[in-house]
């Protein structure tokens, strides 16, 4: 029979190669979203840093089967995503996503980039599956008139799917020895537990806003619960 201790030990390798095999899934996505996000890739992945930090420590304590959606959550809640660049930018078919606003770009970059489904994202930005869509269908790319606009939507679709497939190697190495060294260096530290009051995790959905976020991010927070969710500042 193993030793408390040797099943300690156990216990913390099996996390660490779970936590490093969920992590290597996820942070090519997480990488482009990062940048698209912010407007500039490497306030993105310095961002994204923290948000790894941040979610190992959490993740140590928490199921693993909650992991996506505490990834997700811990991402748009950190305060270094949500410090804008000095000179964020979008070109090309990206520029849609320079009109909107941190919450308003966070809704259309789920769908595009993260690939959450509807009821996925509901459940990340704590709202039902109806506020989200209503949320979405806001933020997508318009005519003059006001219209949506298919082509481009389709174009930054096809946009974001060309720079998830052709993230360069330097950078797909860079992220991946940062993943590396944020895991190795949860080893030696406890499991944090998560500062939310009610948890994220179980938070009810509410219904009665039209889109409704609870995360830490004040200055976009306070807009998008005042509807002004669509459009940039």
């Amino acid at each position: 029979m193993n030793s408390p201790l040797a099943q300690t030990l156990d216990s913390v390798t099996g996390t660490t190669t779970a936590l490093t095999a969920f992590l290597r899934g996820i942070e090519r996505r997480a990488a482009v979203f990062a940048e698209l996000q912010c407007g500039e890739a490497a306030h993105g992945d310095q961002a994204l840093q923290a948000i790894f930090a941040q979610f190992v420590a959490e993740a140590r304590g928490t199921p693993q089967v909650e992991w996506p959606r505490l990834f997700w959550v811990t991402f748009l809640e950190s305060p270094a995503l949500a410090a804008e660049p000095l000179a964020p930018f979008w070109q090309g078919d990206f520029a849609p996503l320079a009109r909107l606003d941190f919450a308003a770009r966070a809704v259309v970059l789920a769908r595009l980039v993260a690939q959450l489904e509807d009821a996925q994202s509901a459940l990340v930005f704590g709202v039902s599956e109806d506020s989200y869509r209503q949320a979405l269908q806001r933020a997508l790319p318009q005519r003059a008139d006001g219209s949506p606009d298919g082509p481009a939507w389709l174009a930054l679709r096809s946009e974001v799917q060309y720079a998830l497939e052709e993230l360069s190697p330097e950078r797909s190495a860079a992220v991946a020895r940062m993943r590396a060294a944020v895991v190795a260096d949860s080893t030696h530290a406890p499991p944090v537990v998560p500062e939310r009051e009610p948890s994220l995790l179980n938070r009810p959905i509410p219904l009665n806003i039209p889109l409704n976020i609870p995360l830490r991010a004040p200055n976009w927070l306070n807009k998008l619960r005042g509807g002004g969710g669509a459009n940039g500042a």
